[in-house]
């Protein structure tokens, strides 16, 4: 509930504070989620997409051209005109008349400024509602209807934004019976493939111990078709070394942008051919517009090792990614077996299913549903840590060398099977805290699927509301985490170990054993090769000059960016120009106590390049011997190496404004920092400057 306070304009409401743990109270004010939509949009990004820029230009221009051929004047419907551009490419192209909506009113209010500063105010007429409100007659928003369409409504999975339900109504409501629509058709493809990389982000496997005591998930689970959502990630990203094709990429989902031809479900069946003896996992898609009637001019989302082109050459963008579809079962095939892969789609979502030949399965009419409720609670990323052998081999192995038989084991953190390895080492009991109705009936399951239901308890509740009853009336001498937790963001949110700590502190034995003992926050700065792009200004467009756009955004940034921002920084390639060094520590050993925590010093930059930004992770030491990292996997040999990172955790960026460009051949750069972290709080305060 959140209430409004008449003098200031302020906005009182609760949370739960993620790195205390603590429902509190904040002032905020009203206009910091606006502020913070309009910095955080996708706008710019696609506006850097200068692939995508020129084709839209090419194809409007063809258009135009079609209907002054057929004699007739060219009026333009732009569907979520945005900052303009397209309408201002199809005046330039020589429409006599373009209407532009577009329902985000900041972005609206911005988008007729483009239009007046570049000399079009009098051919287009921005409208602030959705397409779907816009009239048509003489006293509507457009005097009569549109004979050509241009729009940009799409994302990763095409139809995911209301692609199809724009097209229907405009079709039937906006436009003229043989307008032409920009892009003219959409064409999705899917290729199947097999990758123990990818499969493990599906479902849990079965988690292999020293003492060969192993924990395997109960029989729903693996018969689950698990999360029916797209997967979207940069499927560049993955080396070729992390997956391979079980057939070709095959066209197998049309969507033409013609009135009638618009549906809300569809399904197609492509026969093929296996290319490899293996096991089928999933179907990486990308879509391809054809932007022109003559489907001479197309933009495609294919990854670089689907296209003739290098990594290098292929377009960058982060508003259109590719996508994996876990398919329900892995599907076990021969070299040159007859394959079907049969595409589905309703309104805002596809899914796949691949049968190989002589194969009985049934065909999935309706979109799969996760029946164990695992892919619900587990993230993909989650499943991906808890199957993660190099990260549990860490785990196990400390534990292997702290639990005892008699020990009393508590474990703090979200949907973690860290209480079952306690359990299967040979701890006497097993407590484990697990509040959130999902996680607790999951790691429920999980105990009685392993016969731990008399070793394992699983307390609903937080650790502030235990009691000495829920533990049994016993003393806790093994205390562990992972740490880790659902509502966590941002790197040291996952803190929030340290303060569950405090508060179970009573309950604990004189001698407790803490796992992790200890936190470093650690920093690097980098260099990125695309990700900078989200936050660079635009400047000049395909000749139009879109500044008042960049002034929005720039302000909205000043106003409400106060905090670095989280990236999973594995599909962002980016390399260092500094040394890792360490900003603040934290001891899980000792309670927290009310203060501040503070740093402040400079690196010296050790490779020229554009200074991007600080990447900001956690490193949690188990033993004195292992650690667990949430950002870098490893140092860089080399200034010129591209960094690794955690593939199942999202790191923290500090975007730099400048954007410096260094040559430490010829100056002595560095970064000042300090930080500020308030432990009662939870409130971290950074500053980094180039100097």
């Amino acid at each position: 509930m959140a209430t409004t306070t008449q003098k200031t304009a302020d906005v009182f409401f609760s949370r739960v504070n993620p790195t205390t743990g603590d429902t509190e109270w904040i002032m905020q004010d009203q206009e910091y989620d606006y502020h913070q939509e309009v910095s955080r949009s996708a706008y710019a990004d696609m506006l850097h997409d200068d692939e995508r820029n020129k084709k839209y230009y090419a194809a409007i221009r063809e258009a135009v051209k079609i209907i002054h051929g057929r004699g007739e004047k060219a009026h333009v419907l732009d569907i979520g005109t945005g900052t303009g551009l397209l309408s201002m490419m199809a005046a330039n192209a020589g429409a006599e008349r373009v209407t532009a909506c577009e329902a985000f009113l900041p972005i609206g209010n911005v988008a007729r400024k483009i239009v007046k500063n570049n000399g079009f105010a009098d051919i287009i007429t921005v409208i602030s509602k959705r397409s779907t409100e816009l009239t048509v007659g003489p006293d509507g928003d457009m005097p009569f209807k549109a004979n050509i369409l241009a729009t940009e409504v799409f994302d990763t999975e095409l139809i995911g934004e209301g692609a199809i339900p724009t097209y229907k109504h405009a079709f039937e409501t906006l436009l003229e019976d043989d307008c032409i629509a920009v892009p003219h058709s959409a064409t999705i493809i899917a290729q199947v493939i097999e990758s123990d990389k990818v499969s493990k982000w599906h479902k849990l496997q079965p988690i292999k111990l020293p003492n060969g005591n192993d924990i395997r998930p109960p029989a729903d689970m693996e018969t689950c078709p698990g999360a029916p959502s797209v997967h979207d990630f940069h499927l560049d990203e993955l080396t070729c070394d992390q997956f391979q094709p079980i057939t070709v990429p095959i066209e197998i989902l049309h969507f033409p942008y013609c009135k009638g031809m618009v549906t809300e479900y569809g399904k197609n069946k492509v026969e093929s051919l296996a290319l490899r003896t293996g096991v089928a996992h999933a179907v990486f898609m990308w879509w391809t517009l054809q932007m022109d009637t003559k489907g001479e001019i197309l933009l495609s989302m294919a990854p670089h090792w689907a296209t003739s082109g290098s990594y290098e050459s292929v377009q960058w963008r982060d508003h259109w990614l590719q996508a994996a579809y876990h398919l329900p079962q892995s599907v076990q095939v021969q070299r040159d077996d007859k394959v079907r892969v049969t595409g589905h789609h309703d309104e805002y979502s596809l899914w796949f299913d691949f049968q190989a030949e002589n194969e009985k399965s049934i065909i999935n009419e309706e979109r799969p549903i996760c029946n164990s409720q695992a892919s619900i609670v587990w993230s993909r990323q989650r499943i991906g840590m808890l199957n993660d052998n190099t990260r549990l081999d860490k785990y196990s192995a400390v534990l292997s060398q702290i639990i005892k038989n008699n020990s009393v084991v508590l474990s703090i953190s979200d949907c973690t099977l860290l209480p079952l390895v306690a359990a299967k080492l040979g701890a006497k009991k097993v407590f484990t805290l697990e509040n959130r109705g999902g996680s607790n009936r999951v790691i429920d399951m999980m105990v009685h699927e392993n016969n731990l239901k008399d070793v394992v308890k699983v307390i609903t509740k937080s650790s502030e509301d235990i009691t000495s009853e829920d533990l049994d009336n016993l003393k806790v001498d093994v205390l562990i985490g992972e740490p880790y937790f659902s509502n966590a963001i941002l790197p040291w949110h996952s803190l929030c170990f340290w303060y569950a700590r405090n508060k179970v502190d009573k309950f604990l034995a004189d001698n407790v054993v803490i796992m992790p003992r200890k936190a470093t926050m650690k920093a690097i700065v980098v260099e990125f090769d695309h990700l900078w792009k989200i936050r660079a200004p635009i400047g000049i467009l395909e000749g139009f000059d879109v500044k008042p756009f960049d002034d929005l955004i720039q302000k909205s940034m000043s106003y409400s960016d106060r905090e670095p921002e989280a990236h999973p920084l594995w599909e962002y390639p980016s390399r260092p120009l500094t040394q890792a060094f360490d900003l603040l520590k934290f001891d899980f050993t000792k309670p927290v106590t009310e203060g501040t925590l503070t740093t402040a010093g400079e690196v010296a930059m050790q490779s020229s390049g554009v200074c991007h930004g600080v990447v900001l992770w956690m490193e949690f030491e188990l033993d004195n011997h292992t650690t667990v990292s949430t950002g870098l996997l490893q140092l860089p040999e080399n200034f010129t190496d591209k960094l690794t990172w955690d593939p199942y955790t999202q790191q923290a960026v500090y975007f730099l404004t400048d954007n410096k460009t260094i040559d430490i051949n010829s100056t002595q750069a560095k970064i000042d920092y300090s930080v500020c972290y308030d432990t009662k709080t939870g409130n971290i305060k950074f500053q980094f400057q180039l100097v």
